[in-house]
């Protein structure tokens, strides 16, 4: 009986989460597309635009580092693995012209960790140390290019990556670096350590995140920690974001806002509005769930509890259970299913394939989606006796 129990609260829990109307309400923003993901469901809150190509910028390096991350979960890297700095990387890092931002120079032959290079990549920008890591991992950066395509593929994602960097345009959507934000934290949760960080000191200088709703930046919203902000002429000013906070994780992607200073207003209010509807979504949630649970009953056939996908429940004063599943579970054969009814063939106490004259029929309702039938109604129709134990809220049939 516990294990039935236990599989009825499950079952529940997860029908509840699927009735929940999630309603997309109006938000202020001026960013061309966004995208609001609940990270503990995966439900989009909020969506603009989401599909369409556009340019990502250093978003782009978030993708880098996942494909870093997945190397080391194959063991094929650690965080203290020491990367050199090749001469075609020392001259990209030093590149204004071809490649869009600010230079940050690493010098040809030293050597650095994937800890540090993830940390120059995601806080500061660094366009060569996503090039030195390509480069290690894949041997050229134009094979890693082709791996970071693969990846973002098997996780779902639109994408036409042509350099590790995005200091270059090429494209994906909002939807894609939301789906890559919301993987990245799941499967490598370490990642926040580093995104999360207001700064890394490198060569004896503190190197800015330049994400800015970080704690300790310019713009602190409370939480924040991650994840990686894109600026260039194509691409316009993007940030994908998350927080956590009231137990709740928010990821945001906006992406060619009007200036910098609208992509964290569109940003924050995006975030304001994840958490509101996450807390909204989850109390009207929890009223549903308190409502199954008190109409919930067992039903048990011949000592052996019965389970079912969906939950049977008291409905106007009837235990009503899904109607499948439970002529299944009671052996009747050859029934059809009609508009509001079920009709089930009898010859005498047997049940069975039978002249389509000799049949029962037992009304039926749409409940969640699936069709119910009454217990009581149910068993009577084929001679099964019922008992009800009121303290246990069990619905027990035997022949």
């Amino acid at each position: 009986m516990k294990k039935s129990i236990a599989y009825a609260i499950t079952t529940m829990l997860v029908f509840v989460a699927s009735i929940i109307p999630m309603p997309v309400r109006a938000v202020n923003i001026t960013a061309q597309a966004a995208i609001v993901i609940d990270f503990d469901t995966g439900e989009i809150l909020f969506e603009r635009d989401i599909h369409t190509p556009r340019v990502p910028a250093s978003m782009t390096k978030a993708m880098t580092a996942f494909v870093v991350y997945e190397e080391m979960e194959r063991g094929n890297l650690t965080l203290d693995t020491l990367i050199p700095i090749s001469e075609n990387a020392a001259r990209l890092s030093r590149d204004n012209v071809v490649l869009q931002g600010a230079p940050f120079p690493l010098d040809a032959g030293t050597y650095h960790t994937v800890d540090t290079l993830l940390h120059l990549a995601m806080l500061p920008s660094s366009n060569g140390a996503c090039v030195a890591l390509a480069e290690f991992i894949s041997g050229t950066e134009e094979a890693f290019v082709q791996r970071m395509n693969e990846s973002a593929a098997a996780i779902g994602m639109w994408s036409e990556f042509t350099n590790s960097h995005g200091a270059v345009a090429h494209y994906t959507n909002a939807y894609s670096i939301g789906r890559l934000v919301y993987e990245f934290i799941h499967r490598y949760p370490d990642i926040l350590r580093i995104t999360g960080a207001a700064y890394y000191v490198f060569q004896d200088e503190a190197r800015n995140n330049t994400n800015l709703l970080i704690q300790g930046r310019t713009i602190p919203y409370y939480g924040a920690d991650g994840f990686r902000t894109g600026t260039t002429r194509e691409a316009g000013a993007c940030l994908a974001s998350t927080a956590y906070r009231y137990g709740w994780r928010i990821i945001v992607v906006v992406m060619n806002a009007q200036n910098n200073d609208r992509r964290y207003s569109d940003s924050i209010a995006l975030l304001d509005f994840g958490f509101a509807e996450a807390a909204r979504r989850d109390a009207v949630r929890a009223e549903a769930l308190q409502e199954l649970q008190a109409s919930a009953v067992n039903i048990v056939y011949r000592g052996q509890p019965v389970n079912f996908s969906i939950t049977p429940r008291i409905v106007d004063e009837r235990s009503m259970a899904p109607a499948r599943e439970l002529l299944t579970a009671l052996g009747v054969l050859g029934y059809t299913i009609g508009y509001g009814y079920i009709t089930i063939p009898i010859c005498g106490n047997a049940i069975g394939m039978c002249d389509p004259e000799f049949v029962i029929v037992v009304s039926s309702q749409v409940i969640d989606g699936e069709i119910f039938i009454s217990v009581r109604d149910t068993a009577n129709a084929i001679d099964v006796l019922v008992e009800w134990d009121c303290d246990t809220r069990t619905v027990s049939l035997r022949r």
